[in-house]
């Protein structure tokens, strides 16, 4: 049904595009325009917009001050723009014989009204360009361009975008997957790509974006929008990141690279794998005529890893205390693929019609074995050996058509988009082993926490108990559609109505299977301090869990939406955005026996006003609504039974009388901008949260070992107030000899004050909220000795997670420390070296807060280093 709905409006859109041209004489060829924009000094002005007003032709200039774009043939209105200096405005009238026209531009500064300019350049001056849409956007945002994170050692996209004001990320195995804004739990986060909503892959988070499956050399650009606006999705207490991928353009564009790596790890595991391969590139070019354009671009990543787990559980089964009594390390390889595709084609049959379909392709392979020992102390002492082998599989499949249309004092546009995510755990296989006794040295805490997977913990041999198999397979398809009108409401465009809507469809579905049997062909004991070999054949085939009885949940939402904008330049310094959207939520979720429905409405104002002191320094203040949704989950019916997630010990009790989280929030403010391209930010902030969510976590007893129910529950209120800082800047102020050197550095502090009356600790934090964050790298980029060096370190505090058994669970602080650097060893090819996470520090989880008295250390992993070196080749334009 969606896919009919996307092709149907796609040729109403041809017919919609190709009208005007009925009505026309055909176009004669288009002219050139090129020429320099300098200031009254003759310094050029890098990212002055040049736009031919009511079409979507501009361009921008690039770092020298150049321009050139191309017109028909008429009487053209072309517009020169730059913040903080007087509009340039002139009429060309172009003949069908004319073919060139030359215009250099001077520009002054001065405090006169200006007018709108909407820009859609297309060759655009990479990170000055990113700062000069960043400075006169109507939002308080950051934009961070791929000229400057390519040159960052980052593999996935959330990890490239740690680097920007207010970001810390989650990472997964070391690499990051879900992005936080302002310390915020992920869900106020909206994460987009292309401006169209981005799913999860996760069978208990989907109202996050799970980003560790797109890499970053797709992105073309990475915007953090820290406030709403009413034309922008309501779920967004935190903000929202849109990830734009690379898109057509004039400019023929070529790049291949390629590197191959290694990851060292720990010692002691005999299978750890360690391979790294890395492969991209990319096509860019006009196809026909200066209507049609292009683009293929594609990415490849094989990375073996191995990871080390300790994990210890203190009282005793099923009772919590202090006493360490049990003792689980474990090694785990991982053997992952990722391929990511982006095909795109833009059309323009007239300078008042642009209409782009995309499409991205996205996957996550992996080959995962895991061996585990258990070792539990007290009354019952016992060994155990786990020996397991999996595979998994994620998927995403996004198509999106944007079209615009331009008039004389209106502008349409709108979006439909097409989103299907998949999540496949295929036949995990595990031989369980028990020996009944220890060995006479296992009697302590000290031997317990010094235990590796490999050690002889057993006197014995164990015994061959069971042999477990699951599958689960998780399924959400997207859909989006909106439709936006802008009224211009004066001949200068300096302000304008805009009304739209938006409608937004989300089915999922999650099932689970779950077999065990005594009967496989496995050996009877094994000895201690070996594992069994590992099995490669499910001994159950043609499961479908989504289809079978085992079906945990399926849920569909349905979220409408409707808003009226009002937005004004009212003089160079003072501009406004005011308006206000309605959404209205539905949400059925259901399990095997048994449907929730629910239903929920919000109006939700926002204003922003920025306000510019000169040119290079502004003020921006935002007060706003926003909401975060539950996940689907949560919904579902209760049951008499829990619901196993993909965990091998991890079981989910739903809530259906979950409340969703209001929030009401005050953004202040300020920028300023350098001369040569640099920027500081501060910004402070406040938000007046209703009904947050706390995960708890209760323990119990299954086959004389600990599992975890977990369910989401909500808080009554939560107040934070925070402190942003950003700066990019280049060291040339300090000495003409610096000024290749760029300092990048951020920081975030929160101060949380939450009240948690419905039986819970009040002097928790907010849960997943780290207090405070931060990045600080060097980027040294000399064009004349063609070298590029970054070193770059992350840090994030330690992180309130989850209530275990009513005592809080924190994950410990983090510092991480990145290398790369590239040298074109000739023209157009160069070579580059990465090198990650030099510090290897671990990733631990605590009872109580970490590195504090009285605390005990549930949990660490590590994951190793790891280093990439490689080839680009990338012609030069």
């Amino acid at each position: 049904m969606h896919t009919r709905f996307v092709f149907i409006t796609l040729w109403l859109t041809l017919a919609l595009l190709l009208l005007p041209q009925l009505s026309t004489r055909a176009l004669a060829q288009e002219a050139a325009v090129s020429g320099k924009v300098t200031d009254e000094e003759g310094e050029p002005l890098v990212g002055a917009t040049v736009q031919v007003i009511g079409s979507v032709i501009g361009t921008s200039t690039d770092l020298e001050g150049h321009y050139e774009l191309e017109v028909p043939p008429g009487r053209i209105r072309l517009i020169y723009s730059y913040i903080g200096y007087e509009n340039y405005d002139t009429i060309l009238v172009v003949g069908v014989a004319e073919r060139e026209f030359g215009v250099d531009v001077v520009m002054s500064e001065a405090y006169l009204e200006t007018g709108e300019v909407i820009v859609r350049g297309r060759r655009s001056a990479g990170q000055a360009q990113a700062l000069r849409l960043q400075q006169s956007s109507q939002l308080n945002q950051t934009i961070i361009h791929a000229e400057t994170f390519n040159k960052y050692p980052d593999i996935t996209i959330a990890e490239s975008v740690a680097r920007m004001p207010g970001v810390s990320i989650l990472r997964g195995v070391d690499e990051g997957e879900i992005v936080q804004l302002r310390g915020l739990p992920e869900q106020y986060t909206a994460v987009h790509l292309n401006g169209q909503r981005l799913p999860a892959i996760q069978p208990e988070v989907d109202q996050g974006g799970s980003l560790d499956i797109i890499q970053s050399n797709l992105v073309n650009e990475v915007r953090i929008v820290r406030a709403r606006a009413a034309d922008t999705d309501g779920d967004a207490i935190a903000g929202s990141v849109d990830f734009r991928i690379r898109q057509p353009e004039e400019k023929l564009e070529l790049l291949l690279q390629a590197g191959g790596g290694q990851n060292f790890g720990f010692d002691g595991n005999p299978d750890q794998a360690s391979g790294l391969t890395q492969l991209s590139g990319v096509f860019n070019s006009e196809v026909a005529d200066e209507k049609v354009y292009a683009l293929g671009a594609f990415s490849y990543l094989k990375n073996g890893r191995g990871t080390r787990t300790e994990r210890f559980e203190y009282g005793d089964v099923g009772e919590r205390g202090r006493n360490l009594y049990s003792s689980r390390p474990f090694d785990t390889n991982r053997d992952s693929e990722r391929f990511g595709f982006i095909g795109a084609v833009e059309l323009r049959p007239s300078i008042y019609n642009r209409m782009r379909l995309s499409y991205n392709f996205s996957e996550l392979k992996e080959d995962n074995q895991e061996r585990q020992l258990f070792v539990n102390l007290g009354d019952d002492p016992s060994v155990r050996r786990l020996a397991s082998t999996w595979s998994r599989n994620r998927q995403l499949k996004l198509v999106a058509l944007e079209v615009e249309n331009n008039f004389p004092k209106t502008r349409l546009d709108y979006q439909l988009s097409f989103s299907e995510t998949a999540e496949l755990l295929r036949d995990r296989l595990r031989l369980a082993y028990r020996a009944d006794n220890t060995d006479p040295d296992v009697n302590d805490e000290a031997t317990l926490r010094s235990l590796t997977p490999y050690g002889a913990a057993a006197a014995n041999p164990l015994r061959f108990t069971s042999a477990f198999q699951d599958n689960s397979r998780l399924e959400e398809t997207v859909a989006i559609g909106s439709v936006n009108i802008t009224r211009y409401l004066n001949s200068k465009r300096t302000s304008f109505l805009k009304l739209g809507g938006r409608y937004r469809s989300k089915d999922r579905k999650y099932g689970t299977n779950n077999l065990t049997t005594t009967e496989v062909n496995a050996p009877a004991t094994v000895a201690g301090g070996t594992f069994p070999a590992l099995l490669t054949e499910p001994f159950a085939t043609g499961i479908n869990p989504v289809d079978s009885t085992n079906q945990v949940y399926d849920a569909k939402q349905r979220i409408s939406a409707g808003y009226l904008m009002y937005a004004a330049n009212f003089s160079s310094k003072l501009s406004l955005t005011a308006g206000a959207r309605y959404e209205y939520i539905t949400v059925e979720a259901r399990n095997t026996t048994d449907t929730t429905l629910l239903d929920n409405s919000y109006l939700l104002p926002s204003v922003n006003l920025t306000y510019r002191l000169r040119r290079e320094r502004q003020f921006r203040l935002s007060l706003y609504d926003a909401i975060a949704l539950p996940n689907y989950a949560d919904y579902r019916p209760r049951e008499n039974s829990p619901v196993p997630l993909i965990g091998l010990d991890q079981f989910s009790i739903s809530n259906p009388d979950l409340e969703q989280t209001r929030s009401r929030n005050i953004d202040l403010a300020f920028e300023r901008y350098g001369r040569r391209d640099g920027l500081f930010s501060a910004s402070v902030y406040a938000k007046f949260i209703n009904d947050p969510t706390i995960l708890v976590q209760n323990s119990r007893e299954l086959d004389s070992r600990p599992v975890y129910d977990n369910t989401i529950i909500n808080v009554d209120d939560a107040t934070v107030y925070g402190l942003e800082l950003g700066m990019y800047q280049s060291l040339g102020f300090l000495n003409e000899k610096l000024r290749f050197i760029n300092v990048n550095a951020t920081y975030n502090y929160n101060v949380f004050n939450v009240d948690n009356p419905r039986g819970v600790d009040d002097d928790l934090p907010l849960a997943q909220a780290p207090r405070q964050s931060g990045n600080l790298s060097f980027v040294y980029s000399n064009p004349k000795t063609r070298l590029n060096l970054v070193a770059a370190a992350n840090f994030r505090d330690r992180v309130f997670d989850r209530l275990l058994d009513d005592e809080p669970i924190y994950r410990n602080r983090l510092l991480t420390v990145d290398l790369s650097a590239d040298y074109e060893v000739i023209k157009n090819f160069s070579i580059y070296l990465r090198a990650n996470n030099l510090t290897d520090h671990e990733f631990e989880e605590w009872i109580g807060e970490s590195d504090e008295d009285g605390s005990l250390k549930r949990q660490g992993s590590r994951y190793g280093r790891w280093g990439v070196i490689g080839i680009r080749f990338q012609p030069r334009n």
